[in-house]
């Protein structure tokens, strides 16, 4: 192909003819600048088709830890709820005169477990590699990006909200319970219960507060608030799930679009 267009080059020269010469000079230029276009066209689509391969590899990881983010909060809510009905029926017996040894046993188990909060820990790998690598530009269209930025900002919202509630338990439900006797059958709160322990013990000093004292009041209110703070974790995990859904739903549309 150089040798062809070397050849009309030179006869155009040995012609001595300008005009054709400029003609051609012209044509040559023209030649040049559209196979740069087209490069940079096709290096443009490569770019482009890799930048849609890295954000749907990112769309997937984060719809994978969506689905079990949405599991590990519904799990929360159950529990939460299971707890607060372990909490009624302490409240009930704390004003019964009724409950019996065995019975007593079975609420310190269910105090222990209403009162020992599990840590919260959503996923948020995918999200942070997105925001610190730079690549969240590459979530596309411009709504879905918004709408997962919109969704792990309000997980931020929520998850100081929740573990600030779990602060209380571990610094001032706990504590309080620890201090007046009513977890003398554990060494340390922190450390798994031993129900044989617990079996071995007679007397639990939670049941035996005269109901006109102020221990007996502060117990009540400690696990009324106790019960107040599950219903609020409940609203705000129940928030994150709808949130986790409606961006689960708008990641597998956008799949379907693409």
């Amino acid at each position: 192909m150089l040798k062809f267009f070397r050849r009309i080059r030179r006869k155009l020269i040995d012609e001595e003819n300008l005009k054709k010469y400029l003609i051609y000079g012209i044509g040559e230029i023209l030649l040049v600048v559209i196979g740069i276009l087209i490069a940079l066209q096709i290096n443009n689509w490569n770019q482009t088709n890799s930048d849609k391969s890295i954000a749907n590899d990112y769309m997937s990881n984060l719809l994978t830890e969506l689905v079990s983010d949405l599991d590990y909060y519904e799990q929360l809510m159950a529990n939460n709820e299971k707890q607060k009905t372990y909490i009624d029926e302490i409240l009930i017996a704390l004003n019964s005169e009724k409950a019996t040894s065995h019975e007593k046993e079975d609420l310190i188990l269910k105090l222990s477990k209403s009162t020992d909060p599990p840590d919260f820990f959503p996923k948020t790998a995918t999200y942070q590699d997105l925001v610190s690598s730079g690549k969240m530009i590459l979530i596309k269209p411009l709504a879905l990006r918004q709408k997962v930025i919109t969704h792990y900002n309000l997980m931020e919202q929520k998850s100081l909200h929740i573990n600030r509630e779990l602060d209380y338990s571990w610094n001032h439900l706990i504590p309080f319970l620890n201090d007046n006797g009513f977890y003398a059958w554990r060494n340390n709160p922190m450390v798994s219960l031993d129900t044989s322990i617990i079996a071995k013990k007679k007397k639990f000093s939670i049941f035996d507060l005269d109901k006109s004292s102020r221990d007996f009041e502060a117990t009540e209110n400690n696990l009324y608030f106790a019960k107040l703070m599950l219903t609020v974790r409940n609203g705000n995990l129940d928030e994150l799930i709808q949130s986790t859904e409606n961006l689960i739903n708008e990641i597998n549309k956008s799949f379907k679009e693409s």
